[in-house]
């Protein structure tokens, strides 16, 4: 059986960058979660899911960056990956219509209203030189809103479409590359 190639963890790096920066904003009665509640069996808290819908290599973004030689290696290359997040809040109990959730600064409306600042306010992720994030619209790989919607039991609520682009290093072949001793050059006249 062989070793396992050792992964680029940069994705793991922008799920904590992005847990931490929302921690800041957060009340601490609010829960982080990192995938979709099940509509049927809501939580007994409030909660903030973070779900990570899509990855895809960000072609956009990519420089055509010569690879770095160092003492006869060469180093790994990088390249930008996109994660796109779905960043919804539900709440503890189900908000009947003409009830508190429908005031304008109800508790759905005051969290969400913390989660953009939390975005916006951290463009740049801890730890995570070179990342690029934005807040977006939402994307056509969801079909639509509505299907999304469907498939959670029918109960829209207000959703964020956060977007990160970042570094991920290639796998480190250990490229041993002998370096040029000297350079010669001849001139023939024809």
């Amino acid at each position: 059986m062989s070793t396992p190639i050792p992964s680029d963890m940069s994705i793991i790096s922008v799920n904590q960058a992005l847990n931490d920066a929302l921690l800041e904003y957060l009340d601490d009665s609010i829960v982080i979660r990192f995938d979709l509640p099940d509509p049927d069996n809501l939580p007994a808290e409030p909660v903030i899911s973070v779900f990570l819908y899509d990855l895809h290599e960000d072609l956009r973004l990519n420089t055509a960056e010569s690879r770095q030689y160092s003492q006869g290696i060469l180093v790994p290359g990088n390249i930008n990956v996109c994660c796109n997040y779905l960043i919804t809040y539900w709440d503890a109990q189900a908000v009947s219509s003409g009830g508190p959730g429908s005031e304008p600064a109800s508790q759905a409306m005051v969290v969400m209203n913390q989660v953009m600042n939390a975005l916006i306010n951290h463009r740049q992720l801890a730890g995570i030189p070179g990342a690029f994030t934005r807040v977006m619209p939402p994307k056509e790989e969801l079909n639509s809103l509505g299907n999304f919607w469907q498939s959670l039991g029918n109960k829209p609520r207000l959703v964020l479409n956060y977007s990160v682009t970042v570094p991920v290093s290639l796998t480190d072949r250990n490229d041993n590359v002998p370096s040029v001793q000297s350079v010669q050059h001849q001139v023939n006249r024809i």
